[in-house]
C-alpha cells in the first residue's frame, strides 16, 4: 500500500485522482475554447498570418476566469497536476520531435550562452536588490528564478537560505508576472521587432524567459504564429525547449552555490547546512533526452521515411502539444493578478530590471554568434 502510494504522488501529486477531474475538464474546455476562438478570429480577419495562437489565447482565458471568478476549491489540485505534472509529461513527449544528436548539438551550443545569461542575471538582480533596498533573501530568490528556471529555481533556493513563506512568495509573484509579460510579448518581438532567424529566436526564448512553461509555451506561440523552419528543418520550440532545459540542469550548480554564499558562515562554523543534489536534479530533462533516443532509434531501424513511424511520432508530437496547451491554461488558471499586485513596488522593480537585463544580454549574444547559433 505504501509503495501504491508513493507511486501515485510521484505520478499525480496526490493520492486522491478523481479529485483532479473539476480542474482538468476546466483547463481542457479552455484549451478546446481557445482552439475555436482562434479559429474564429483568424477566418474573421482573413488574414495571411492569425495574429493569434492557441496556447497564447489558452493563458488569457485562464487568467481571465480566475481573476474574474472566484473558483471553488475543488478546482485546485487539477490545475496544480497541469502546471506540475502535466507540463513535463508534454515536455517529455516534445522529446520526439528531435533525435538525440541534434538535442546534444543544441546542447552544447546553448551551454555558453547560458553560462553567460546565469552570470549577468545573478549579479545584475543581486547588485539592484541591493542598490533599492531588497531584503537579501527576497533577492537572492529572485536572481535564482531570473537566471535559472523561475518558480521551480525559487522554490528549490527557498530552504538552502532559510527564506520565509512571504518572501517566496513575492519572489514566485514577481518572476510569475515578469514571465507571463514574456510569454504574450516575445513571440511579437522576436520577429517584428528584432527580426531574429528562427534559430536565433530559439535560443533567445531558451535562455531569456524564466519559467519552463513560460519558455515553452513563449516558442509554440511564435511557431504558432510564423510556422518557420531552419535550414535543418527544426523549429523555434525545439531550440528553445532543448536550450531551457539545458538550463534547467543548472540548477545542480547554481542553487547549492547560492545557499553556500548566503549560508557561508554558518556552513563555515557550524557546518549546519546541507544540500541534497539529487532534489535540484529536473528528472524530466532525463525523459526529454530519452525520447530523443527513441526518435533516433526508430529513424534508424524504420527508416526516416517510413510512413507507419512518420505517423507514430507525428501523433506523439501533437499529443504533447495539446497537453503542452492544457498545462498553460492551467498555468492561467493559477495566477490570480489580484494578488500579485499587492507585492509591493520594490521587489516589482526588482524583477523588471532583473527580466530586462538578462533579455537584453542573451538578445546581444545571439547577434553577435548568429553564425554559431545557426542550425
Amino acid at each position: 500500500m505504501k509503495k501504491d502510494s508513493k507511486l501515485l504522488d510521484l505520478l499525480f501529486g496526490t493520492q486522491n485522482i478523481l479529485g483532479l477531474i473539476p480542474g482538468l475538464f476546466c483547463a481542457v474546455g479552455l484549451t478546446l475554447c481557445s482552439l475555436y476562438v482562434t479559429n474564429f478570429i483568424g477566418d474573421a480577419i482573413a488574414w495571411k498570418k492569425n495574429p493569434l495562437s492557441p496556447i497564447l489565447v489558452a493563458i488569457l482565458l485562464g487568467i481571465i476566469l480566475r481573476s474574474s471568478l472566484s473558483l471553488p476549491s475543488m478546482f485546485q489540485p487539477g490545475i496544480s497536476f497541469g502546471v506540475k505534472k502535466l507540463l513535463r509529461l508534454g515536455i517529455i513527449l516534445m522529446g520526439i520531435r528531435l533525435s538525440i544528436l541534434t538535442v546534444l548539438q543544441i546542447g552544447v551550443v546553448a551551454v555558453g550562452m547560458i553560462i553567460i545569461c546565469i552570470g549577468a542575471a545573478l549579479v545584475c538582480t543581486m547588485i539592484i536588490a541591493k542598490k533599492i533596498g531588497v531584503s537579501d533573501k527576497l533577492g537572492t530568490l529572485i536572481a535564482a528564478g531570473t537566471s535559472i528556471c523561475g518558480v521551480s529555481a525559487i522554490v528549490a533556493t527557498s530552504p538552502t537560505i532559510q527564506a520565509n513563506e512571504e518572501e517566496t512568495t513575492y519572489a514566485v509573484g514577481t518572476i510569475t508576472i515578469f514571465g507571463i509579460l514574456a510569454t504574450l510579448c516575445y513571440p511579437y518581438i522576436t520577429e517584428l521587432l528584432l527580426k531574429l532567424s528562427v534559430s536565433a529566436a530559439g535560443f533567445f526564448i531558451g535562455t531569456a524567459v524564466h519559467d519552463t512553461s513560460q519558455a515553452t509555451a513563449t516558442a509554440l506561440i511564435y511557431d504558432q504564429l510564423w510556422a518557420k523552419k531552419t535550414d535543418m528543418g527544426l523549429t523555434c520550440a525545439d531550440i528553445a525547449i532543448t536550450t531551457k532545459l539545458v538550463r534547467n540542469t543548472f540548477m545542480i550548480v547554481i542553487i547549492p552555490l547560492l545557499g553556500l554564499w548566503y549560508n557561508k558562515k554558518s556552513f563555515q562554523e557550524k557546518g549546519s547546512t546541507t544540500f541534497k543534489i539529487g532534489t535540484y536534479i529536473p528528472l524530466f530533462v532525463m525523459g526529454y533526452i530519452v525520447m530523443g533516443i527513441v526518435r533516433s532509434l526508430g529513424d534508424y531501424f524504420f527508416g526516416i521515411d517510413h510512413q507507419s513511424w512518420v505517423t507514430t511520432w507525428h501523433e506523439i508530437k501533437g499529443l504533447a502539444t495539446f497537453l503542452i496547451t492544457v498545462a498553460i491554461a492551467c498555468v492561467g488558471l493559477n495566477t490570480d493578478i489580484k494578488k500579485l499586485t499587492h507585492l509591493g513596488y520594490k521587489p516589482f522593480l526588482c524583477g523588471l530590471i532583473a527580466a530586462f537585463s538578462v533579455g537584453l544580454v542573451s538578445w546581444l549574444l545571439v547577434v553577435l554568434f548568429g553564425r554559431v547559433l545557426a542550425f
